[in-house]
Parts: structure tokens; C-alpha cells; sequence
């Protein structure tokens, strides 16, 4: 059986002369960030951008173990970048290689839709993945509608729009409340671009959630199979005082790598201790003001990023 390191000289071999490909100046991996492996014998400038857990397609040990030593060559060569798309992959990668990443969120400007407050639209609740967990949460919601007398619309986005909406259309709605089933989601990207009011749970109660049903399913790869894990397949190398990511069996272990979610990062967003507390933000959150600072935000933040990758790319050299 050919193995990976094989198929990368391979690939190499195969391409090394290619004219077209000697004309790339800098080549650019996401998802996955390993696939960077196969282009270092290039020798041109690597710009790797975890969007997730940046291990994927290399889950044994001594694959990891491997894009682990790679991934340090790359850092090590002022050339290339290490990022993260949001700050957890930033942290997690230096977790498990001590590379200090920089932080290159997406600008998602392609979501054209900007706030126009309806106030006959409903209050939509982004999707859930953790089955077992929806029922739960709207009986919560239930008992604190019956208990606190409060008239809010609310709609899971699913229900009111049976297939297909326009990013316009989720403008018009007052807010959303997400329940995050990831630490980065491109959909809250999407609606914090927008200035659409965002409403989620607080870091003490996503904590409990998830310890208890496994909300954030998709912050590990054991989540992903519905597996409940307690620990990485190798060790960090930031020391015992930082706990495991991956160990999803640890409140305080939860709890101090959720804090580095992009939900408990980005300024103006709407954090609820309870159903209770959510019900009563819902009616008494000026939205129209939180929107306005949500806007001013996003244009520093384009300002920003625009002048993070110039400076990135100045620094590229052509061969």
C-alpha cells in the first residue's frame, strides 16, 4: 500500500516542472490546513489558515505527530503563516505545536443584507445539531413563557423558512438566538456581518449544556462521531495548567476552551444566564443600538483585515 509520504513526493514528482504551477508565487491551505504538506518541497510561500480543528485528515498519532513537525517548519520560515480563522483554532494549534498564530477571521462581505428591523417577523432560532437537546430547550422556553406572561415570537429558522431565505430576508427579523453546535460558525459570521442582533447562552451556561447534552458537538472529532471523549491523541505542550481541548467529560476543561469561541469574542453580542433571562432580553434589548455598534465594529474590523493581509501579502515575495 502507498503511503502519504509517498504520495507527496509523488505529487511533487509529478508536478515540479509543470509550467503552470511554477508561475504560483504562494499557495494557501484551509480546510484542510494539512494539505500544506504537499507543497512544501515547492519552496514558496505557505499561508495556513485552520477554519477548524486543524488536525483533520490527520487523526492518528503519528500523522498528527508529523504535520505537528511540519507545521513548525512552516512557522519557522518568515515566508509563510500560521493562522487561525477564529481565536480556538489559533489557541489550539499553539495547545499542541507552542506556534503563536495570528487570528484572520472571515469578512463575509458577501452577505450583502443589512439590519431593516421588522417587528412582525419573529425571533429565529439558528439550527441545533444536538438532537436531544432541542426538545429540552424549547420545553425551557415553554415553562418560562408560561411562568413570566411574555409575548415574543419565536420561530426556528428551519420551520418558518422551509428551504431556501435570502440574506435580506434574515435581516428584516429582530434577532437570533443560537444555540452553537461549533465554536466558529459561518452562519454567525454571516448574521454579525449583517448587524443582525445575536442572542446565546453565556459562557457558565454553554458550559453546563454542553457537559450535560453535548451541545457543541462539533468542537472535537469525537463529537462528530457522537462520541464523548476525554482526552487527545497526543499531548499538549503548553504544560499541565492548561487542560485538554479535546475532554468533553471536564467542566472546567469545557469551560476554558469555550471562552475562546468567536460568540465570546466579538463585542455587542446578547448573552442569556437562563430561558428566563433570554425572554426578558428579547423584549427589553434596544436593537436598533445594538445593531448601530455591531456596524461601527464591522467597519473597523474590515479596516483591519484588510490591512492584516496587505501586509501579508507585501511581505510575499515572487520567485
Amino acid at each position: 500500500m502507498t503511503s502519504s509520504l509517498q504520495v507527496h513526493q509523488q505529487f511533487y514528482e509529478a508536478y515540479k516542472n509543470d509550467s503552470e504551477m511554477n508561475e504560483v508565487n504562494i499557495f494557501m491551505c484551509f480546510h484542510p490546513t494539512a494539505m500544506c504538506e504537499i507543497f512544501m518541497p515547492f519552496n514558496r510561500t505557505l499561508i495556513v489558515i485552520a477554519s477548524t480543528r486543524y488536525e483533520l485528515g490527520r487523526f492518528a498519532k503519528e500523522d498528527w505527530t508529523r504535520w505537528n513537525k511540519n507545521l513548525q517548519k512552516i512557522a519557522s520560515d518568515p515566508r509563510n503563516v500560521v493562522a487561525g480563522n477564529n481565536l480556538y483554532d489559533a489557541e489550539y494549534i499553539r495547545y499542541f505545536t507552542g506556534i503563536k498564530t495570528i487570528v484572520l477571521p472571515s469578512l463575509c462581505a458577501y452577505a450583502r443584507g443589512s439590519y431593516r428591523l421588522n417587528r412582525q417577523k419573529p425571533f429565529l432560532i439558528g439550527n441545533m445539531n444536538a438532537k436531544n437537546f432541542h426538545s429540552k430547550f424549547m420545553s425551557l422556553l415553554s415553562d418560562s413563557f408560561n411562568r413570566l406572561k411574555i409575548k415574543v415570537s419565536i420561530r426556528h429558522i428551519r420551520d418558518f423558512y422551509k428551504r431556501h431565505y435570502r440574506y435580506t430576508e434574515l435581516a428584516q427579523h429582530p434577532g437570533i438566538i443560537h444555540i452553537p453546535y461549533q465554536v466558529s460558525l459561518m452562519s454567525i459570521f454571516e448574521q454579525y456581518r449583517m448587524n443582525i442582533p445575536l442572542f446565546v447562552p453565556s459562557l457558565d451556561l454553554l458550559t453546563e449544556w454542553h457537559y450535560t447534552y453535548q451541545v457543541v458537538n462539533e468542537r472535537t472529532w469525537d463529537g462528530m462521531s457522537r462520541k464523548i471523549g476525554n482526552a487527545s491523541r497526543i499531548s499538549g505542550v503548553l504544560g499541565p495548567d492548561i487542560p485538554d481541548p479535546n475532554n468533553d467529560l471536564d467542566r472546567d476543561a469545557i469551560r476554558y476552551w469555550l471562552k475562546f469561541s468567536d460568540f465570546y469574542q466579538w463585542p455587542h453580542i446578547i448573552y442569556f444566564n437562563s430561558t428566563d433571562d433570554l425572554l426578558i432580553k428579547l423584549k427589553t434589548t434596544n436593537f436598533q443600538q445594538v445593531s448601530a455598534n455591531m456596524k461601527v465594529y464591522n467597519a473597523n474590523l474590515r479596516k483591519h483585515l484588510f490591512e492584516q493581509w496587505r501586509q501579508i501579502l507585501q511581505r510575499t515575495k515572487p520567485l
